[in-house]
């Protein structure tokens, strides 16, 4: 009777955030005016704006070693000439949505899909010309949601 007991409330928890996590990314579209959405396991993104789709674009993120961790954050801080001292790089157009880890979409190179695989990120999110400038100038900080979905896989 205990197991059953046990089995009962495991499934129940489970449920019960699983609906917390559904519910989070549906409401995301109704709180915020503008949504950039990050599919990794398609690396792709996708601006938008009154929850209709305005554009598309091409993704690189981090992978299983430097992760860009799934969640819905919002955009926090706006920077087009950025200088990341810690890999002494520059980020332009940084979108950032993790002040504590620095964790940004900027422009950064991404390469075609047979390519992609090859290549990671810090943790960040790359995004290439003219996307990123038009994701810059669309963005709002504060304003923005940004929402991270699924881990990257094999590309």
């Amino acid at each position: 009777m205990t197991k059953l007991i046990k089995y009962f409330c495991l499934i129940f928890v489970l449920f019960v955030s699983i609906s917390v996590l559904f519910a989070g990314a549906f409401d995301v579209f109704e709180e915020y005016e503008k949504v950039i959405w990050i599919n990794q396991p398609k690396q792709v993104g996708i601006a938008y704006e009154r929850g209709k789709k305005l554009f598309e674009f091409p993704v690189v993120t981090g992978d299983d070693e430097t992760t860009t961790n799934p969640g819905i954050y919002k955009v926090k801080l706006k920077d087009d000439s950025y200088y990341s001292r810690k890999y002494d790089t520059p980020m332009p157009y940084s979108i950032f949505f993790d002040l504590k880890q620095m964790k940004a979409i900027h422009e950064g190179e991404v390469p075609p899909p047979e390519k992609k695989k090859e290549l990671a990120t810090h943790g960040c999110i790359h995004v290439e010309p003219p996307y990123i400038e038009r994701l810059y100038e669309w963005a709002d900080e504060e304003n923005t949601a940004v929402v991270i979905s699924g881990w990257r896989t094999d590309d």
